[in-house]
């Protein structure tokens, strides 16, 4: 599984059952892509372009001790990706499908279009060559290393 968005607290609590339950299955790895919470730049951007905007940074964090706990209790491969750039969509990976999410260009709350595609059309080639390339551009943090990232984040 391969997840890519900036905190995703409601997609996270309305799934935890189904998140658990596949890291309860035998082999299986999650990957997380996340903002970085020490990139002043991109959380400024990101508190400013969503209407829950102050309360980013805290919901980032929240993020990061989730998929810690989530290693921890479980005992799996949970990697996690810290990106610094401002993001166009969202991704939701599982097994041979996946959802991919836009955002809007403004602040105003609205309906967003997602899409579920498969992994060998073409949006899904697109999101594996994207997903690599992340892979090179993100810091990749140990999930107990995520503590520091959340204390060293600037205020």
């Amino acid at each position: 599984m391969a997840l890519y968005f900036i905190h995703s607290r409601r997609w996270r609590e309305n799934h935890d059952a189904a998140i658990k339950a596949f890291l309860g299955r035998a082999g299986t790895t999650l990957e997380a892509f996340l903002p970085d919470l020490e990139d002043h730049e991109l959380m400024f951007s990101l508190s400013k372009h969503f209407e829950d905007g102050p309360l980013i940074p805290a919901l980032v964090a929240d993020a990061y001790r989730y998929f810690a706990r989530l290693a921890r209790d479980f005992q799996k491969p949970v990697h996690v990706w810290l990106f610094g750039r401002y993001p166009t969509y969202s991704f939701y990976k599982f097994d041979e499908r996946a959802v991919i999410a836009l955002y809007s260009n403004t602040s105003a709350k609205k309906e967003l279009p997602a899409f579920e595609i498969t992994t060998d059309c073409f949006l899904g080639r697109f999101l594996a060559a994207d997903t690599e390339d992340l892979k090179k551009e993100c810091r990749k943090r140990a999930p107990q290393d995520l503590e520091a990232v959340i204390r060293n984040a600037p205020p």
